[in-house]
């Protein structure tokens, strides 16, 4: 891939590529014609997390050679080689595997171009109900199907919608847990809904106020990370440091309530 990097070219080929690849998607979740293969423990994949997969890593190779390839269904035990290398994709093609085996259309095709860790162009795609998601580094602002998006303004806590998620490992699921502990009775309403790049893109666009999670991969983030940036939110990790997308633990918020959720959390 060469640079500079056109990135607004790139984003508006991968948001055609989600399009194509989002159609495979529907096909599979309308006719509910689909195999489900066991991953280990209660993870586990289906047919169409496979072939979305396969397409979209041989389109993207296939426009820029030179680039490299981290996605869900592919990833190595061990990935974190990663951090270092220049213009990696960074690939979810279907982030809410739960919610489209069960006829939920919460779910998503998420798609990251990172360099050196640092995510330069994100866009999030819900095939069902046809919204498109994106930011990029160069341009200020994030997009939902080409309008502009916020975080919210809300302030008081006891008015706040937090959004949490469950990995796939256990022992992080019991501290998402602990940290609900802490929090909730002191929020108006806490959301699961299956789906985290699509939990973040809401956040981004104000539908939600705080997220929490423990156990995130970076194909659960690489997209959406740079969306709540440039809508306005604050992102770091359970312990208020500095945030990158190999982190497990994330909170994510408006940034007006983030100092009090993690005040409230490492109590």
């Amino acid at each position: 891939m060469s640079s500079p990097l056109n990135l607004t070219e790139i984003r508006k080929y991968v948001i055609e590529l989600t399009s194509k690849a989002g159609e495979i998607l529907k096909g599979y979740f309308l006719s509910e014609n689909f195999k489900h293969i066991s991953k280990g423990g209660v993870d586990f994949l289906t047919q169409a997390d496979q072939e979305v997969d396969e397409f979209l890593v041989k389109n993207l190779k296939k426009q820029y050679s030179g680039t490299d390839f981290l996605t869900e269904e592919t990833a190595p035990a061990d990935y974190s080689h990663f951090r270092q290398l220049d213009y990696v994709w960074i690939i979810d093609p279907l982030d809410g595997t739960v919610n489209f085996s069960r006829g939920n259309p919460n779910f998503t095709i998420s798609i990251g171009l990172v360099k050196k860790g640092k995510s330069i162009l994100g866009v999030i795609y819900l095939p069902i109900e046809n919204k498109v998601y994106w930011a990029q580094e160069d341009l200020d602002g994030a997009f939902l199907n080409g309008k502009p998006i916020k975080v919210s303004k809300t302030a008081d806590l006891k008015e706040t919608v937090i959004g949490c998620d469950w990995g796939w490992n256990i022992e992080k699921r019991l501290i998402v847990a602990s940290w609900l502990s802490l929090i909730v009775t002191h929020v108006r309403q806490v959301k699961s809904l299956g789906s985290a790049s699509s939990e973040l893109a809401s956040l981004a666009a104000g539908q939600m106020d705080v997220y929490i999670h423990s156990g995130l991969k970076p194909w659960d983030v690489a997209a959406s990370v740079l969306l709540i940036e440039k809508a306005g939110g604050r992102i770091t990790t359970a312990t208020g440091e500095g945030y990158n997308i190999f982190n497990p633990d994330l909170v994510a918020s408006n940034g007006i309530l983030h100092e009090e959720v993690l005040k409230l959390i490492n109590e």
